[in-house]
């Protein structure tokens, strides 16, 4: 019988893990989290303040460890299919012109008509910034700083190329990750490769790549995510079979997940990455373990969530700029209201940013997947490797 959440195909195993689009809705909502305390701080001071951003409790607005957690993710779901029949990796129908293909139009698409409206309303931000009103709780300088630079069409051109992003990203700020996304997935192939042959040679692949070839840390993730994908059935069976292993495990990647904030005194800005980094796979593997957080994960709204999260991250940022304060100003709190206001201004920009998302995933997402499915198509043809599983 299928955990909660599995969806196997004609008996050869897991094509897709539904849960798992609900833990990535989730990090989206710690994007906006994070982006929208940057924006109207913490409405507490002193121990709360403290509490509720030096302590694992700052999880629900950790946006870098959320980054993190969307990269392992990605390793972990891209090779998923390859591993659904054990440790051995099926690449035997692996075609390496239909993956990049279909990677292309899932990411570059949607990004694009982000990008066009992020340009628009940065266009009327400066035309227009009277129009952007007080509020309570008041709006600090985070976004008047992040769109404060004087950039014109060529720079909205170089953005719209996510292989190679300008120094300063103005238009969607957040857009760096789509562009490491979108490059170390074009690795994926080798690193599906690698991990066929050994997770040893996958391993120092990596580390070679990164700390000699100058690759970008995050190839950490997506290689630990091809691990988690390569081992998810061994782990998670052992680990439901040792509850007192599995809540230990939970408590590690909670602390190593929320590491960058709550240890920043203690460590290095480069070093914070690899400690979230490692924190996101010990808590995809408490999921892989555990049949409760699967079937918590399994809930209708929260995988709905998960299915339309890349809209969320995409269009997030264009609600906090131009829905929240407009609901702010609307709802004139008194200045001692400034909790309950910032409750509700926080509910406002994850319900905008909900209902925005899901336009742009059923009118822009989907048919954009489905154009890609299509053209890769040529491309899916059987191309044995003398590494692929027989």
């Amino acid at each position: 019988m299928l955990n909660p959440g599995k969806t196997a195909v004609s008996g050869k195993g897991l094509t897709h893990v539904a849960y798992l689009d609900s833990v990535r809705g989730l990090a989206a909502l710690a994007v906006i989290g994070s982006h929208y305390v940057n924006t109207y701080d913490i409405p507490c001071q002193g121990w709360c303040d403290r509490l509720l951003t030096s302590s694992p409790l700052h999880i629900w607005w950790d946006g870098g460890a959320a980054v993190s957690l969307f990269f392992v993710l990605s390793g972990l779901v891209l090779s998923l299919k390859s591993f659904r029949s054990g440790i051995g990796a099926d690449l035997s129908h692996y075609s390496l012109g239909n993956y990049c293909i279909v990677r292309f139009f899932r990411i570059w698409p949607p990004y694009a008509v982000a990008l066009i409206l992020s340009v628009s309303l940065y266009r009327h931000y400066h035309d227009s910034a009277s129009d952007f009103p007080l509020t309570i709780p008041r709006q600090n300088d985070w976004v008047p700083t992040l769109w404060g630079h004087e950039v014109g069409w060529i720079d909205a051109v170089r953005e719209s190329f996510l292989f190679y992003l300008p120094k300063v990203v103005v238009y969607l700020p957040h857009a760096w990750t789509l562009s490491i996304e979108l490059v170390l997935s074009l690795l994926m192939p080798l690193g599906l490769l690698l991990a066929a042959r050994s997770s040893t040679w996958l391993i120092f692949f990596t580390l070679y790549a990164i700390f000699v070839l100058g690759v970008s840390m995050f190839l950490f993730h997506f290689m630990l995510g091809i691990l988690i994908a390569k081992y998810h059935e061994f782990c998670g069976d052992w680990l439901r079979d040792h509850g007192s292993c599995r809540r230990i495990l939970l408590v590690l990647g909670v602390l190593f997940y929320t590491a960058g904030d709550t240890l920043t005194d203690r460590i290095a800005p480069d070093a914070m990455a690899w400690f979230s980094g490692l924190g996101a796979g010990l808590l995809l593997l408490t999921v892989f373990g555990s049949l409760r957080m699967q079937r918590l994960l399994s809930m209708p709204v929260l995988r709905y969530v998960g299915k339309i999260s890349y809209s969320i991250y995409l269009i997030h940022f264009a609600v906090l700029v131009a829905v929240t304060p407009r609901f702010l100003a609307w709802l004139d709190a008194p200045s001692g209201w400034l909790l309950p206001a910032w409750l509700a201004g926080f509910a406002a920009t994850i319900s905008a940013s909900v209902v925005f998302a899901a336009f742009l995933y059923h009118y822009v997402e989907v048919p954009s997947m489905s154009l890609g499915k299509r053209l890769g198509h040529g491309f899916q043809y059987s191309t044995p490797h003398p590494w692929a599983k027989r």
